[in-house]
């Protein structure tokens, strides 16, 4: 008689839902995936600038040892989902105000074991003839990826889908119901669903949902803005990381730039500022064509004082697993790799210490 399928409920189509639908669907598993929303990515994955790197980690911390793992796993899932290389590209250009600062990024990032190289003015821009006032000298990354976000998830969520997971789009979870301490179903805007296990992967969401269950994972949203613009011609090649600005340009031409939401004036919205950065491209770029703002959103990031994720079964509730954190489009292939042998085969996942959010001598939240 064959052993019954392992019932699993994710919460979420971002990249932690999406990534972890994608390595938990199989034969011996019935993985449903519920998202409130239309499509995968609609929250704030969706707003995400899709920069895969290492650089804004802190070398030597327990994050940064973290990001250059996921980092480094990801030829793995492209030469497996080999599509992706139809919205990706790579390489990355960062300096900043002063050759000597650029110069001290250049050598804490090789110190760090990165594959980084210090080009001058005239190799920057051969790279970028576009750019107007090249720097004396700025950091060049091959291994950087520049990936649309939502193209991803949907990626993640069609190979899950081809291995057996079913996709519930337009349903709001309500409530995670238990008996005993464990867990045993959803309640949607549909109905309920049973389950043996249920992955928090909503985001913002995944906070109030646990919240519900009287669990605190102390989560703090952090804004960033996301602005896409609308451009006839490609002229930019690399991701360009500047004191001034940080954009890039994807294979469909649109030109993103990411910036943190700290507005200086009540009056100031996305708009407002998404026109403002149109100066400071045409002041940056020679632009072979005009550009227009097609958005400005503000994407709320889930965060974590340690800055590391939350992967893991939570101790309270017996079924219930955490996985959520920033930044979500580096980690989320990779550590999903990793939950999902810890969900189905009890693989603990070899990551840094409170990365699963409990502490490890008191084993709580």
């Amino acid at each position: 008689m064959p052993l019954q399928k392992r019932r699993i409920i994710i919460i979420g189509a971002g990249i932690f839902g999406t990534a972890m639908a994608y390595h938990l669907a199989s034969p011996q598993t019935d993985v449903v995936l519920v998202e409130s929303g239309p499509n995968p990515a609609c929250g704030v994955t969706g707003r995400a600038f899709g920069w895969i790197n290492t650089v804004h980690g802190v070398p030597g911390s327990d994050s940064h040892a973290l990001w250059q793992k996921a980092v480094q796993d990801y030829p793995a899932l492209i030469h497996d989902l080999p599509e992706i290389s139809e919205f990706s590209r790579h390489g990355s250009l960062l300096w900043h105000a002063s050759a000597p600062e650029t110069e001290h990024l250049f050598t804490t990032r090789l110190n760090a074991g990165e594959t980084v190289e210090l080009v001058d003015r005239t190799t920057i821009s051969r790279l970028e003839p576009h750019l107007r006032h090249a720097p004396e000298t700025a950091v060049f990354s091959t291994e950087d990826i520049a990936i649309d976000p939502i193209r991803l998830a949907g990626t993640l969520l069609n190979a899950a889908r081809t291995r057996g997971a079913t996709v519930r789009f337009g349903e709001t979870v309500s409530s995670i119901e238990t008996v005993n301490g464990h867990v045993t179903g959803v309640r949607t805007s549909s109905g309920r669903i049973e389950t043996d296990c249920v992955l928090l992967a909503a985001g913002p969401g995944t906070d109030m949902l646990a919240k519900q269950l009287g669990i605190d994972i102390g989560m703090a949203l952090s804004p960033a803005l996301l602005l896409r613009y609308a451009c006839d011609t490609p002229f930019i090649r690399h991701i360009l990381d500047g004191p001034r600005v940080e954009v890039r340009q994807s294979l469909d031409k649109t030109v993103f730039i990411a910036e943190s939401w700290h507005p200086q004036h009540p009056d100031e919205t996305p708009s407002i500022i998404g026109k403002r950065f149109l100066s400071v491209l045409t002041e940056e770029f020679d632009l072979p064509s005009p550009l227009s703002l097609i958005s400005a959103d503000i994407g709320h990031r889930p965060t974590f004082e340690d800055k590391l994720p939350r992967l893991g079964f939570v101790p309270e509730v017996q079924g219930l697993y955490l996985a959520t954190g920033h930044p979500g489009l580096i980690l989320a292939p990779y550590l999903a790799r990793l939950a999902a042998r810890d969900i189905l085969y009890g693989e603990v996942p070899a990551i840094p210490k409170r990365a699963n959010g409990t502490d490890p001598l008191t084993n709580k939240i």
